[in-house]
């Protein structure tokens, strides 16, 4: 072997230059690599100064002054081989043999949070966390939640109500995210990639705790909001989570002691947590982590446990199984984190720096998998960018997304979302302004808009939205003509204007016949279109790209009406037909040519399964197309140019549903069973980027 490029051979002498090392290996990183080699017996001359690698191809190349040594500016997805070499005051060595090759790719990171401390840890293989940033003001015991893009966290043995953030890919001090709704010590942290809940926590007060549940949108900033309370109010619980359920389990009361209480919460609803199981030993200060199906809960206090690792399923309720040991007491106040496929425990009073991990689809105890930074690894908190991820649906892919809603004890701000051409349960898709019922709702391809109904149990002219490629929060939009229609609207769209029509300005006030209209893409107020041909609210809507279509509905009786309106124009609507029964609280989508109206009720509560359709640009009566699965009101229904999907409503015995059934628009038939939505809920609405009024 030659010495490296651009050093002069004439100068290498073998018997002053260091031996080369040996070479080990090779592992991956986001646009790095981290390469590993013994070093040579035979320094030379003089002590060695620094070690080198570099790639092949490209010739990227990276110093240090021990092994290993990381070699940045690599392309993700591209294979690389590298050597090693050595210098003294002689000069280089010669190159090593060539490692492995590996292929560097963004990777999953844990953090640990200590104090002003941030670790990070690349949870893909064994490996000490290396330093990453601080946190400002430092936190210990507190909770943390996270998504791929950023860490958040929050509380503390300080009592604070501080949440604070931190990026993956940059690192560097937190950054203020907001704070919590009290000064909680120790509470659980749990969520999914959309949204992290805290939950419980102890509190300043003498013997105090508390049950309050709260949530916040990570993708976004401001102040946590309510979500429910515990069963059980508590501190020094711990948390896991799929990317729908989050269960925390469990804690201390004080005057109690530990206790082995299990919660769950449905992560996209909000409300009260229900009683999941017991953990096999009463503790507290233990951590949580786990995949998409396992939750692991490791360490914590209670007599003889404190090394104890125990599981549950997430998706069922019952009581925690054991898992296995890890290697060392790690006592309380220890962090934990979770790749897919590894959980990480790190810290406690006990384990000081160590950290351990499991394969968590396994049992068995836990293995030596490398150090923290920080030596004492008292009331560390861990979290990780692997997060269980939201569904990974294409924004080029039909989406529908349903909104608000009512659960009987809490009215939801979440949105949820489907990508329409499959089948199988919604996903959360982010936050709502506030918790909202009866919004009338338009669309674009790129925009959701949602306009009206109910906001946090009043009536609301305001208007927000939300672009289907974001996620996160909905943004305010503009307002409602707030002498029009304001509550129980329908909405119908282009893909460029939206309208709104119908329903009514307060509880005390009658239907209106008002419709009004909006830029999709632009925001401000509406502008008045025209009227319907009779006033009423509870209607629902659907749209090609140049008509829009109104259909039932109540004004003191239920309606058979069916109106239609040109888009592109203003002006009072046209008398179209009739649908089959006079019946309010229906669901309505299409496509370009051709709309479906299903189910409703009739005043005296009597809710059909009929499902009908008819041919947008024509005029005349509804014809049968078939059955949904039950009789069902108060549901919502969205599109794509072949099919339609109805989600939630009240069923034939007024009791909420969470299901999700399909038709295919061309054709002609029963529903059919497509998936759940996150809860049994009612007076949601939906939207989506591909309904007839955009093709």
């Amino acid at each position: 072997m030659r010495p490296p490029a651009g050093f002069i051979s004439a100068f290498y002498d073998p018997l002053k230059n260091p031996n080369a090392p040996t070479i080990g290996t090779a592992l991956p990183d986001d646009q790095s690599a981290s390469v590993a080699f013994t070093a040579p017996s035979d320094v030379g001359g003089s002590a060695i100064s620094s070690y080198s690698a570099i790639s092949t191809p490209g010739a990227f190349v990276g110093t240090a002054a021990s092994s290993p040594v990381t070699v940045s500016g690599l392309t993700n997805g591209s294979s690389y081989t590298f050597a090693v070499w050595a210098t003294n005051s002689y000069g280089p060595s010669v190159f090593s043999a060539a490692s492995g090759s590996v292929t560097p790719a963004v990777q999953p990171y844990g953090l640990f949070i200590n104090g002003a401390y941030v670790d990070r840890l690349n949870l893909s293989y064994p490996g000490n966390t290396t330093s990453f940033g601080t946190a400002s003001p430092s936190m210990s015991e507190g909770a943390a939640v996270s998504s791929s893009v950023r860490a958040v966290f929050g509380a503390g043995d300080s009592y604070s109500n501080v949440i604070q953030y931190i990026t993956y890919s940059t690192g560097g001090t937190s950054t203020d995210f907001g704070d919590l709704i009290n000064l909680p010590r120790h509470p659980s942290g749990m969520g999914n990639a959309v949204r992290g809940i805290f939950g419980g926590g102890l509190l300043t007060g003498p013997d105090s705790q508390t049950n309050v549940i709260q949530y916040v949108t990570i993708a976004s900033t401001g102040n946590a909001t309510d979500f429910g309370d515990l069963t059980l109010a508590r501190g020094g619980n711990a948390g896991v989570a799929s990317s729908t359920r989050g269960v925390t389990a469990g804690g201390y009361v004080y005057g109690t002691g530990n206790v082995n209480v299990m919660d769950y919460v449905t992560i996209a609803t909000t409300g009260n947590a229900t009683d999941f199981g017991d953990f096999l030993s009463a503790k507290d200060n233990a951590a949580g982590c786990g995949n998409e199906t396992r939750g692991l809960f490791g360490g914590g206090s209670g007599a003889g446990t404190a090394n104890v690792i125990q599981y549950i399923t997430i998706a069922t309720t019952g009581n925690a199984t054991d898992f296995g040991d890890l290697t060392i007491d790690f006592g309380y106040r220890c962090g934990a984190c979770a790749s897919s496929i590894y959980g990480i425990f790190a810290g406690g009073v006990f384990g000081g720096n160590t950290i351990n991990y499991v394969t968590i689809t396994s049992t068995g105890n836990a293995s030596d998998f490398g150090d923290l930074t920080n030596a004492t690894g008292e009331g560390v908190t861990g979290t990780s960018s692997a997060a269980t991820p939201v569904q990974s649906t294409p924004t080029s892919a039909a989406m529908a997304v349903f909104v608000g809603g009512s659960t009987g004890a809490f009215e939801q701000a979440s949105m949820q979302y489907i990508n329409i051409a499959t089948t199988g349960d919604a996903y959360q898709f982010g936050q709502l302004v506030g918790a909202l019922i009866g919004c009338g709702t338009c669309s674009s391809s790129t925009r959701a808009v949602m306009g009206g109904g109910a906001l946090n149990g009043s009536t609301t002219n305001v208007i927000q939205y939300t672009t289907y490629s974001s996620f996160g929060t909905a943004l305010d939009f503009g307002d409602l003509d707030s002498t029009g229609n304001t509550n129980y609207p329908a909405g119908c769209n282009s893909d460029t204007r939206g309208i709104f029509g119908g329903g009514y300005r307060d509880s005390t006030s009658a239907p209106t016949a008002i419709m009004q209209y909006i830029t999709i893409a632009s925001t401000g107020g509406s502008t008045t279109f025209g009227n319907l041909t009779q006033s009423r609210s509870l209607l629902t809507s659907l749209s090609s790209p140049t008509r829009g279509i109104f259909a039932g509905g109540n004004d003191g009786s239920d309606f058979n009406i069916i109106d239609y309106i040109t888009i592109a124009s203003t002006g009072n609507a046209t008398d179209f037909g009739d649908i089959i029964n006079a019946v309010e609280a229906l669901s309505g989508f299409s496509n370009s040519t051709r709309g479906i109206i299903a189910g409703g009720k009739n005043g005296p509560g009597t809710r059909f399964n009929v499902i009908q359709y008819i041919t947008i640009a024509s005029t005349g009566n509804a014809t049968d197309f078939g059955d949904l699965i039950g009789g069902l009101s108060y549901a919502a229904g969205a599109s794509s140019s072949t099919r339609g999907v109805i989600g939630g409503g009240l069923n034939s015995g007024g009791t909420r549903v969470n299901v999700l059934q399909y038709v295919t628009i061309a054709s002609t038939g029963d529903a059919t069973d497509f998936g759940d939505l996150a809860s049994p809920i009612n007076f949601l609405s939906a939207c989506s980027n591909s309904n007839g009024g955009t093709q």
